[in-house]
């Protein structure tokens, strides 16, 4: 709506529509002219035009003094009372008027005389009171009368302003009102003493309330992990790193949670360790059994417990070593037994002993896939009689089967068998090719798979420069080789912790304690 085709109806139209504020507001760019002010502010009706002249913060400054004085809807004032063109004298009288909405209105305006804004912060009618601390031109006369208000709800005010001077905000800190007290810490102007002043006042409200600051200076924080409450330290250790000191503090004094989020730590400091593989929450051990920078002694030290938790929690630590494996190992528990096959590194010759004397380990092994070398024929045949498919998947996989026992895996009623024996390095090209004429379109897919990567390999392979050309062997016609895994496979096994040959006094104690 362009300043050339505004009319006093309009006006009004727009006014019933949108309200004062928003007419007044948007009618800013461009102003409206004085005349049309004027004849709006004649209207006797409706009262929303006289209203509008009131609020329009363009509109002169005689014409606001003319509506104080003529008009008769009580709405108009409050208006009047906020207008920024509004006299100063005009300001003062409404300031003593005997309606308390229009003192409220007049309390918040800046340019309200110190002396008026004294008398309103002092008014007999709180919400007044409450308006006069919101205004941004109070002093510290105004900030002392407001401090010792007796409302809350005034002092709460006068807390959320962003510009509350620091001996103010040190008042209302101390506020009987834990609202008042905790709003002022959380959100007002404060150096970096006084936050720091703050963080030890040891009230967990005040330090909650800190924590919540945001750019908190990190001594500031670093005092916050000392607190003696651990919801402080829970806030406070997701702001800041602890160094050892505070670490300490929270094992020393904190509860187990916060006891086993320092024990889950990496890297953790040997005496940490040694005050938390004593702590008599077993959350806690278990947490520090996990850790990956566990000391060894601390490690031997909990084998020797024989806790069955804890052992649980240590045999997928990838920091222990192959003796404290083996220790594992040798407590025959079923659910320490069904960790270690979900550990990452075993020695070669443990796997398949485990395989055989546990049945906890060989099942959650071939639930996994994972692979394996059984030079065992008699054991690899005790696992093709599991009820298990995976673990006759397994046994297929993990051993160097002839081609015709192949054929006979591959007729296997479960698919993941089947799947085995075509992936098998040893398979034919035969069994390949029936393979991927299979009603099963698992089957088919892996073995056309297999078939293209062969043909691949067939074509990549290459003799060297001035050497024999080498003779491309059929399937059918391959020997058996003591290296039947292929080299893929032998690749997936995790670097084992030490050589299998150089374990053999342990293997026999382990087999040992097994036939006990």
């Amino acid at each position: 709506m362009s300043a050339e085709v505004l009319t006093t109806e309009l006006i009004v139209e727009r006014l019933r529509r949108d309200g004062v504020r928003k007419t007044a507001n948007a009618l800013r760019k461009p102003p409206v002219p004085s005349r049309l002010l004027q004849e709006l502010a004649d209207l006797a009706e409706p009262t929303l035009a006289q209203q509008f002249v009131a609020a329009y913060p363009l509109s002169p400054s005689h014409l606001l003094e003319n509506l104080a004085r003529s008009a008769q809807d009580p709405e108009v004032f409050p208006f009047l009372a906020t207008n920024p063109r509004t006299p100063p004298h005009l300001l003062s009288e409404f300031a003593v008027h005997e309606n308390p909405e229009v003192r409220t209105h007049v309390a918040t305006h800046p340019q309200l005389a110190a002396r008026e804004l004294l008398n309103l912060a002092q008014d007999r009618n709180v919400t007044v009171r409450r308006a006069v601390a919101t205004n941004s031109s109070l002093r510290i006369p105004h900030h002392a009368a407001l401090v010792a208000d007796a409302s809350p709800g005034v002092r709460l005010r006068l807390a959320a302003q962003s510009t509350l001077p620091a001996e103010v905000a040190l008042v209302l800190a101390a506020d009987t009102s834990t609202v008042v007290r905790t709003h002022t810490i959380a959100a007002s102007t404060a150096s970096d003493d006084l936050l720091l002043g703050w963080a030890a006042s040891d009230e967990e409200d005040v330090q909650l309330a800190l924590a919540s600051r945001p750019d908190l200076p990190a001594p500031v924080t670093h005092l916050l992990l000392l607190s003696p409450f651990a919801s402080v330290r829970r806030t406070a250790r997701a702001l800041v790193e602890p160094d050892t000191i505070e670490l300490l503090h929270f094992v020393t004094v904190g509860e187990a949670e916060e006891r086993a989020w320092v024990a889950a730590r990496a890297p953790l400091a040997l005496p940490l360790q040694r005050v938390l593989a004593q702590d008599p929450k077993a959350s806690v051990r278990l947490a520090l059994a996990a850790n990956p920078s566990l000391d060894a002694d601390i490690a031997d030290y909990f084998l020797a417990l024989a806790d069955e938790a804890v052992c649980v929690a240590l045999a997928t630590n990838p920091v222990l070593n192959t003796d404290q494996v083996q220790a594992l190992a040798a407590t025959r528990l079923p659910a320490v037994l069904t960790a270690l096959a979900y550990r990452d590194s075993l020695y070669d010759e443990l796997v398949p002993f485990l395989l055989e004397h546990s049945p906890d380990f060989l099942r959650h092994w071939a639930i996994q896939q994972r692979p394996a070398v059984l030079t065992d024929a008699a054991l690899a045949r005790r696992l093709l009689a599991h009820p298990l498919p995976s673990v006759r998947a397994l046994a297929v996989a993990s051993h160097d089967w002839r081609r015709a026992d192949l054929y006979e895996f591959a007729r296997d009623r479960a698919p993941a068998v089947r799947l085995a024996a075509i992936r098998h390095p040893q398979a034919a090209d035969e069994l390949i090719n029936d393979a991927s004429l299979d009603a099963s379109p698992e089957i088919a897919e892996a073995a056309q798979a297999v078939r293209a990567a062969r043909e691949v390999a067939a074509r990549t392979v290459k003799p060297t420069k001035g050497a024999a050309p080498v003779a491309m062997v059929p399937a059918t016609r391959v020997e058996k080789s003591s290296s039947h895994i292929p080299a893929a496979t032998r690749e997936s096994f995790s670097a084992p912790l030490s050589s299998a040959a150089s374990q053999p006094g342990l293997l026999k104690q382990l087999k040992r304690l097994f036939w006990q």
